[in-house]
């Protein structure tokens, strides 16, 4: 045994000898990009709460959630059952997109902050209750991460859950770090939620080229500097809203001449927020009745205005949200904590109505429907974010048209370097993050049976030496047998008398 521990550890030194450098994310650019579809996922155990989010499997085994994701969030947070009682409240389950049950899991693991391997980049609420754990996390079929950070929060706002994608997400570091993923930059299409809702994606490690309109090309963006007035990462400069009729005629909601409006791109939210000058013109240009006591800007079904939304920016980029995406039925949670119509006799409108409010109050907010009509791109470490048009509809879903976002890293004498830039190439039609997880595996048994070619090899070099050091002694004990007498023990396996046969086993 301490021979073979020996030859083992042996050919161990060997086979690092003679293997390459180490590299920082080795083989990231072979790893097909991250696809997480966006869409409705039954999150509680009887299949009636629904949530429409990216869906995760989180614990041993896995607990469902559907989470929205969020720009402004560095960690992953999810709710505690008992934040919703008991597992049978559908309603409070649905609003949260899942809750986390502790005591369920045999791999989850508290930790204390200061020696957690999440991001300290997120502040807590002094009264907010938090708990930082570690867990499995599965990316739908897209493999598994093992020591997951997660932050067990309560429910304390609409974006307070969340898959993180800020500057300093532990997700996506983990699903770099994990090899699920080949870069941390990210891109995304919210999909549409309007009568005739369309499903969306976010994309790790790339972008779907099939979502780009043909014939555009993506605007560059700087990432932005977070402040308390835009604590945000994606910030674009508003120049110009105007509302149009139907029969063309536009009015301007806010003007050249003034002031642009700073906003934060959002994924966690869905509506629009403007300034409380900008929702006191929309509400008067489409009829809105301030003293009809009707919560937010809507509208009786009698009465659905007909415009559309233009936003242009100050670099000139615009964008045109339609009607039938800007104004829909009534919707909102219904008994099952579903995302649904609630009042078939009124028309909501994707403004929220602030006029009210002070403006020193107001965050600027361009959200979810914003970017059904933009296609996002995100590369933090490059410092930028892009858009370009969306196609608009369903898309088959083959995952043939991503395109990844990566830079080869190597490194040398302890030193990382880029090696080069991955481009797209049709190899990577087809493949799935399976498919990359599984080539690891196969890279591991490769590596595995060269070191066991190597330890067999020293194994048969010591057993010929062994032969050759019997051979060499039976030689000479038979040079000696000519001139001694030599007593003879009986044998422990022939018994005395004639010889008799023997059975052997057949050698290993």
């Amino acid at each position: 045994m301490i021979s073979l521990l020996l030859s083992l550890h042996l050919a161990l030194l060997l086979f690092l000898s003679l293997s390459p450098p180490t590299q920082a994310a080795t083989g990231e650019c072979s790893i097909p990009p991250l696809y997480l579809p966006w869409r409705n996922i039954t999150v509680s155990l009887d299949g009636l709460a629904v949530t429409r989010g990216i869906e995760l499997g989180i614990g041993t085994p896995s607990q469902i959630f559907s989470l929205r994701p969020a720009t402004t969030l560095n960690n992953t947070r999810i709710s505690n059952v008992l934040e919703c009682v008991s597992l049978t409240n559908i309603t409070c389950i649905g609003a949260a997109g899942g809750v986390f049950d502790a005591t369920k899991s045999s791999t989850y693991e508290v930790s204390i902050r200061s020696a957690w391997n999440g991001s300290q980049a997120d502040s807590e609420t002094a009264t907010g209750s938090y708990v930082y754990f570690n867990d499995v996390l599965k990316f739908e079929r897209n493999g598994s991460v093992f020591g997951f950070p997660l932050v067990n929060a309560g429910l304390e706002g609409e974006a307070d859950n969340g898959i993180p994608l800020g500057v300093d997400s532990s997700f996506l570091n983990a699903a770099t770090s994990g090899l699920v993923a080949p870069s941390s930059a990210w891109s995304l299409w919210a999909g549409s939620r309007s009568l005739s809702p369309v499903d969306g994606a976010l994309v790790i490690g790339g972008y779907d080229s099939a979502r780009v309109k043909p014939n555009t090309n993506f605007t560059t963006f700087p990432i932005g500097t977070w402040t308390s007035a835009q604590p945000c990462p994606l910030q674009v400069s508003v120049a110009t809203i105007s509302y149009t009729f139907l029969n063309g005629t536009e009015v301007k909601l806010l003007a050249e001449a003034e002031t642009p409006i700073n906003a934060c791109l959002d994924t966690a939210r869905q509506r629009f927020t403007f300034t409380p000058k900008v929702a006191s013109l929309f509400g008067n240009v489409t009829g809105y009745n301030s003293s009809s006591g009707l919560t937010g800007l809507n509208y009786p079904i009698a009465n659905r205005p007909d415009g559309n939304l233009t936003v242009i920016l100050t670099n000139g980029y615009k964008t045109v949200v339609p009607n039938e995406e800007l104004f829909t039925i009534k919707r909102g949670s219904d008994d099952l904590g579903r995302y649904a119509i609630v009042n078939d006799s009124l028309v909501d409108s994707g403004i929220n109505y602030n006029a009210n409010a002070d403006p020193a109050d107001v965050r600027a907010i361009l959200g979810g429907m914003f970017l059904t009509q933009n296609y996002l791109v995100v590369d933090y470490e490059a410092g930028t974010f892009k858009m370009a048009p969306a196609v608009q509809g369903p898309l088959d879903e083959d995952r043939g048209s991503l395109v990844p976002i990566c830079t080869q890293k190597a490194v040398v004498n302890g030193t990382t370097t880029p090696t080069g830039t991955a481009t797209p190439s049709s190899s990577t039609k087809g493949k799935s993050n399976v498919g990359a997880i599984a080539c690891g595996v196969v890279g591991g048994l490769a590596a595995l049976a060269l070191l066991a070619v190597l330890v067999w090899l020293l194994m048969k070099r010591k057993k010929k030496d062994r032969e050759e050091k019997i051979r060499r002694e039976l030689a000479n004990t038979h040079r000696q047998s000519s001139m001694l007498s030599v007593s003879e023990l009986p044998s422990p396996i022939h018994p005395p008398g004639p010889p008799q046969q023997m059975f052997e086993l057949p050698s290993p």
